[in-house]
């Protein structure tokens, strides 16, 4: 038995520890609350910059059609909201397209300009992986948007600018050095932003880790008026790809992109919402508002 005292002491000290697992229950759903209600929509461009380059079906379908041949294109994107406009990828660099002689080559910069997007407005660039025709803009870029914020993944910026393997031909065929050398120099500023995994960056707008064609490449899951859309950039070259579940010839990792297209398939409203790479549906099948650009959705 205890005294009085001692039954009040107790009751006391149990009523805090409610009180207190009362409160960090709250928490999270207090914050949670503090950004409920519906997400702004967004509006999805691509923005051909480059093509059509021919190469065999199976370059694109892993081990699928060698004796077909298909057109690609180059794109970036626009992902445009009542307040901002995202753009994803940097697309190549006018030096190594150049040198290249990529076909029908317009500087990405230049289709950005296209949609009417004023360059100190945009606030973010999304880099969806470090291969030369997604990020070789950046020797560009980053003095053309002198505001924006550059999205990657920290184990793609890892990889291609400070693992020797990425050295190697197998990988370094596929980057571009001077964009490359552009990014490790930000590494450490405000205008670099490494992320780790899945990541919402504002309302409506979330990066998703899909790993195969590179070892970090991200997605980019967009609200729209049609449900979550998703800018899948090289998670597949092409729309057969998710609808097969083959991916290109260019793997890094052939079950993490098994995993990938799992989970983009999970996370998009419909297949449908599923945007490729380098598919000609995005130019030929699509709403055109503008020279070499389309509105997906």
């Amino acid at each position: 038995m205890m005294s009085r005292r001692e039954f009040l002491k107790a009751g006391t000290i149990a009523a805090g520890v409610v009180t207190l697992g009362q409160a960090v229950t709250a928490g999270p759903a207090a914050a949670k609350e503090k950004f409920s209600g519906p997400a702004p929509e967004y509006e999805i461009y691509a923005l051909k910059y480059a093509g059509p380059f021919r190469s065999k079906l199976a370059f694109v379908l892993w081990k699928h059609g060698w004796n077909e041949e298909i057109d690609r294109y180059y794109y970036i994107w626009a992902i445009k909201g009542k307040n901002e406009t995202i753009i994803v990828d940097a697309g190549q660099g006018p030096t190594y397209a150049g040198n290249k002689k990529s076909p029908n080559y317009v500087n990405p910069v230049e289709m950005v300009s296209r949609l009417g997007i004023a360059p100190d407005s945009v606030k973010k660039i999304i880099i969806t992986h470090i291969h030369q025709d997604h990020a070789g803009g950046m020797e560009v870029f980053p003095k053309a948007f002198p505001n924006a914020t550059f999205y990657l993944q920290k184990q793609e910026f890892d990889f291609w600018i400070k693992s020797p393997i990425a050295k190697k031909r197998a990988f370094d065929e596929s980057s571009d050095p001077l964009a490359n050398k552009i990014l490790a120099d930000m590494e450490g500023t405000r205008r670099l932003k490494l992320i780790s995994g899945d990541q919402k960056i504002m309302p409506g707008i979330e990066l998703l880790l899909t790993p195969g064609h590179t070892p970090a490449l991200q997605s980019v899951a967009v609200n729209t008026q049609k449900g979550t859309a998703v800018v899948a950039s090289d998670c597949a070259h092409i729309a057969r790809s998710f609808k097969e579940e083959i991916p290109s010839a260019l793997i890094c990792d052939l079950p993490g992109w098994m995993r990938s297209f799992d989970k983009l398939k999970a996370k998009a409203s419909s297949i449908d919402l599923l945007f490729p790479g380098h598919d000609a549906a995005l130019l030929r099948d699509y709403p055109k508002v503008a020279e070499d650009i389309t509105r997906l959705v």
